[in-house]
């Protein structure tokens, strides 16, 4: 069974750089403060607790690829990968869960008002199958959802098994290939990684991904 992945279309390819068109494609979202692998870790339980039934319907919602994670305080917007899950059929109804999860992170405060630990925003993308009205209500109210139309995106593709270093090599790169291209970013990078934890580095697929005019 094949994953899901936002469709899109590609108006420039230069080596392992894109430029890509997304036409359309929802967002579920959480924020959670903490470090960066405590954060990514606790909202990826949160969303798929959503996926799995805890909402309104009892319904499994299918996964899709990239988990994305996108930090919206700092330099950079990162992506992570969930594993694919089965349909199951019958009761309760079963919605299949669909990637990226994305983590941004937002400036949080603390109990005096001042700056606290970031706060990072985990995503997964929502099957195209479903619209803002036929989402089931997730059963966890810090979950929300987000709808993105017409977005036009600067792609870096790579192998490997994701790290914070490898990250923000990444993202360097981009950059310099962005200002080579006289190409402005218009939001956070993001890492995306579309395959399950045991896929070996050597065969992973990963990208580092930015809105661009």
């Amino acid at each position: 069974m094949s994953t899901e992945t936002p469709a899109y279309t590609v108006e420039r390819r230069d080596g392992n750089f894109e430029i890509r068109r997304y036409p359309h494609y929802i967002l579920a979202q959480v924020d959670v403060p903490g470090d960066y692998r405590d954060a990514i870790g606790a909202g990826f339980r949160i969303l798929a607790h959503y996926i799995f039934g805890g909402n309104r319907r009892r319904s499994s919602i299918p996964m899709t690829a990239p988990v994305s994670e996108e930090l919206v305080s700092g330099p950079e917007r990162i992506a992570m990968i969930a594993p694919v899950l089965e349909e199951t059929l019958g009761l309760p109804q079963h919605i299949h869960m669909t990637t990226p999860v994305t983590r941004e992170v937002v400036a949080g405060t603390d109990a005096s008002g001042g700056r606290s630990a970031e706060v990072h925003r985990i995503s997964f993308t929502m099957p195209a199958a479903y619209t803002l009205d036929t989402l089931p209500e997730p059963d966890d109210p810090r979950i929300r959802f987000r709808e993105v139309r017409d977005q036009r995106v600067a792609v870096l593709r790579f192998s490997g098994r994701a790290t914070e270093q490898l990250e923000q090599q990444k993202i360097r790169e981009l950059q310099a290939w962005l200002g080579a291209n006289r190409l402005q970013p218009r939001s956070n990078f993001v890492l995306a990684q579309y395959n399950h934890p045991a896929v070996p580095g050597f065969a992973r697929r990963n990208e580092i991904m930015v809105e661009i005019g």
